[in-house]
């Protein structure tokens, strides 16, 4: 290894132990689990260390650190199967989205686009999301509790997460051009 990779991965690793807290703390958000967070945190150096020549200096660190956090616990989460507990990957994205080491004011507009997108939906399809994203039932209890076929929920939720990130995609857009 030259000295200049094998300093650039020093670098990295300083980074990783000076933001370990802040780390350890968003894998807690989506790993309510001690000891699998420590798991996921010895897994989540380990990665970062072996990639650390990805890492571009001047970038966030942080970011990229729980990008890799966030991955591992979704392969932690499919090696211990359904009985984990483990949280659905989409509510894991959107705890990301919400924990994200994003600038507060990109996130605080993200959260305002989407709060105005719910609201813009159809009364039945927030329903059906409040039960999958907040109250995190599966389709088939969704299903039950609205009278729907397994089916009807699985095209309800797809649809609504397109039509979701369009309208996002298009606040966010407009906002960005001045309006």
């Amino acid at each position: 290894m030259t000295d200049s990779l094998h300093s650039h991965q020093d670098h990295v690793n300083g980074l990783f132990v000076k933001h370990s807290p802040r780390i350890r703390g968003f894998v807690l958000s989506i790993l309510p689990n001690m000891s699998r967070a420590d798991d996921v945190m010895q897994e989540t150096f380990l990665t970062i260390a072996a990639k650390s020549d990805e890492f571009v200096r001047g970038t966030n660190f942080v970011a990229w650190a729980c990008r890799v956090a966030q991955l591992k616990v979704l392969e932690d989460c499919r090696r211990q199967g359904k009985n984990a507990c483990c949280l659905s990957p989409e509510v894991i994205e959107a705890v990301c989205l919400v924990h994200s080491p994003e600038p507060q004011d990109v996130r605080d507009e993200q959260l305002v686009a989407l709060q105005k997108c719910l609201d813009s939906l159809a009364p039945h399809t927030r329903r059906a999301i409040d039960l999958r994203y907040v109250r995190a039932h599966k389709a088939g209890e969704i299903a039950r509790l609205l009278g729907w076929t397994t089916e009807s929920v699985y095209v309800v939720l797809s649809r609504a997460r397109d039509v979701l990130q369009d309208c996002i995609d298009t606040r966010l857009a407009g906002q960005n051009d001045g309006h």
